[in-house]
């Protein structure tokens, strides 16, 4: 009778016990050293790193190469392999971090165009709305080169995620 006591004690722990530990291998491979990004990963990182770089610069001829590296880190995303929890992480980091330079490339071609209307693109409503990965609220109403800075900001953040994960 002791022994069935003991059993109804043991066998729960037991249970409870292996959910946790393979909880904890199955997501947190990267922290524990199993397994990482592989090389798709880091091409894609470096990519977004490319782009956020040709953010910073100016007219029309530097809203042309960051358009072009932009498009560049969104295939490398986009054909980036997911084969393990820290790449499904990696991607998630990555696709915020370009989508908050989807938005500097937006605001730019708008300044570029002169197309920039501050009841609408000056508002940070406006541009939470179409991106979801900008978390800050500045005050409003913004300018074109406060939503790219703004944008730049956002990117940066993600852009550290994604490389603490490649590293």
């Amino acid at each position: 009778m002791r022994r069935k006591r003991l059993a109804w004690i043991v066998l729960p722990a037991a249970i409870v016990i292996l959910v946790v530990v393979t909880f904890i291998l199955s997501n947190y491979q990267k922290e524990l050293g199993i397994v990482g990004p592989g090389k798709g990963g880091r091409v894609a990182v470096a990519a977004a790193a490319e782009a956020r770089s040709a953010a910073s610069g100016t007219g029309a001829g530097g809203y042309d190469a960051f358009s072009k590296s932009l498009a560049v880190a969104m295939v490398k995303l986009r054909s980036m392999p997911i084969t393990n929890p820290a790449e499904t992480r990696l991607e998630i980091a990555l696709t915020n971090a370009l989508d908050c330079l989807s938005a500097s490339r937006e605001a730019w071609r708008a300044e570029l165009d002169q197309a920039w209307d501050t009841a609408v693109d000056g508002s940070p409503g406006y541009w939470r709305t179409r991106h979801s990965a900008l978390t800050e609220q500045p005050g409003g109403p913004l300018s074109a080169a406060q939503v790219r800075e703004w944008s730049g900001a956002g990117a940066d953040y993600w852009l550290g995620k994604a490389l603490d994960l490649v590293e």
